[in-house]
């Protein structure tokens, strides 16, 4: 995988990244990443990184890195090995962590957070389904699983920036809500890769993909093509 390619690696396959390209591996498969390449490690996978690659290490993945590697462990079964410069980052343990760790804007006690909805002729409406409307200054309730070893759950769901873009790259018709929620309403999953749930957000705005920094002006020439 070269340049800006995209891998996504199933059963016994083996996959060389280098350069800016993006790889998933999972099951037992096998990832060797070099210079700016990043994985996603899942299942029984194994990864070897080297220079500047990055590693999201998951489930019972395997990573040996050397070089100026980060690892970020999402998972407490993940088998890691670093060396050099080499470093592993542990993600947050409580929601202020999680809030400074993506940088997402917060007082003592409310957070501005965004979510990823698609916009149709009946509004803003949830990707999960279709009849949850949101309304711009209005607030929306729903029942919270407070549970957090459910990483999915019931609650709306709400996430950084650059979550929500990615979520719904794809879509044409894409909207970005930017919300706020009560920092003591927000429950964490232990293995959040940038998502949380809440029981009720306020909608402050659309906020324009061109606002959205160089992911969100890549995304919107996408959809007006």
């Amino acid at each position: 995988a070269r340049e800006n390619s995209s891998v996504e690696a199933w059963g016994n396959s083996s996959v060389v990244a280098r350069e800016n390209s993006s790889v998933v591996a999972r099951e037992n498969s096998s990832v060797v990443a070099w210079e700016n390449s990043s994985v996603v490690a899942w299942g029984n996978s194994s990864v070897e990184a080297w220079e500047n690659s990055s590693v999201v290490a998951r489930e019972n993945s395997s990573v040996e890195a050397w070089g100026n590697v980060q690892i970020v462990r999402m998972s407490s079964f993940a088998k890691l090995k670093t060396s050099g410069k080499s470093r592993i980052v542990e993600m947050p343990k409580s929601v202020i962590e999680f809030l400074d760790f993506y940088g997402i804007r917060h007082t003592k006690t409310k957070a501005i957070m965004y979510k990823a909805v698609r916009k149709t002729n009946n509004g803003y409406v949830s990707d999960y389904d279709n009849s949850f409307c949101y309304e711009i200054g209005k607030i929306k309730k729903e029942t919270c699983d407070n549970n957090v070893f459910h990483v999915c759950s019931n609650g709306i769901h709400i996430a950084h920036l650059n979550w929500a873009l990615s979520f719904g790259r794809d879509w044409k018709d894409l909207a970005i809500l930017e919300v706020e929620s009560k920092i003591s309403d927000i429950v964490l999953p232990v293995e959040s890769d940038g998502k949380v749930r809440t029981c009720k957000i306020k909608v402050l705005r659309e906020l324009p993909l061109e606002e959205c920094g160089l992911y969100g002006k890549i995304i919107a020439r996408q959809k007006n093509q």
